[in-house]
């Protein structure tokens, strides 16, 4: 069987359900075509595209699917995602949650502040960023339901750094109007 290349897959299934692959595809040809560095314009066109075909994602599931259900799958969503990075946080600090703590507030780290209470097994997160960090997400159009997705994230890591659960929560969110985002981080 010979092998279809790219052009021919396109031009197979543009009437059907990769149509608005095609589309997309037509406009990163396009934005590249109108710009001098095609590798890195390719590289952000297609970033771009992604993030809004998230953005929709996350609307669609958000008529289909129920408040609690999107909840369960964004937070382990963000589960997933800290376990992609686990070999620089947990696997590496575990049992060390003021080495991690350390690691992330040094200069390049994405927090700003790290407060920690031992005693009532609180820690406190002020991200750095003045933007959501996620590089899903495309301020404007994705739903703040993404939040969910980074408390599955915080979850995952701190309650592997400390051995212990962890709840966490969102004490201000730029997806939710705040100019950063704080979490924070509960031993249960």
């Amino acid at each position: 069987m010979a092998e279809m290349t790219r052009n021919e897959f396109l031009k197979s299934c543009a009437l059907g359900a990769c149509s608005c692959s095609l589309v997309a595809l037509s406009a990163t040809e396009t934005a590249v075509a109108e710009s001098g560095n095609s590798e890195v314009d390719t590289l952000k066109a297609q970033r771009d595209a992604i993030r809004i075909r998230y953005a929709k994602l996350l609307g669609i599931l958000d008529e289909e699917i129920d408040q609690p259900t999107r909840k369960r799958i964004f937070e382990r969503l963000g589960r997933v995602c800290a376990d992609q990075f686990r070999a620089i946080t947990y696997d590496k600090y575990k049992n060390d949650i003021r080495g991690f703590l350390a690691a992330i507030q040094a200069p390049g780290g994405w927090v700003e502040k790290a407060e920690y209470n031992e005693k009532t097994g609180t820690i406190r997160i002020f991200d750095r960023s003045k933007s959501c960090t996620c590089p899903l997400v495309e301020k404007g159009l994705t739903p703040s339901d993404q939040c969910e997705c980074t408390l599955g994230w915080q979850k995952q890591t701190y309650s592997a750094i400390l051995g212990k659960p962890v709840e966490a929560e969102l004490e201000e969110s730029i997806l939710r109007g705040s100019t950063r985002c704080v979490f924070r981080i509960q031993v249960v």
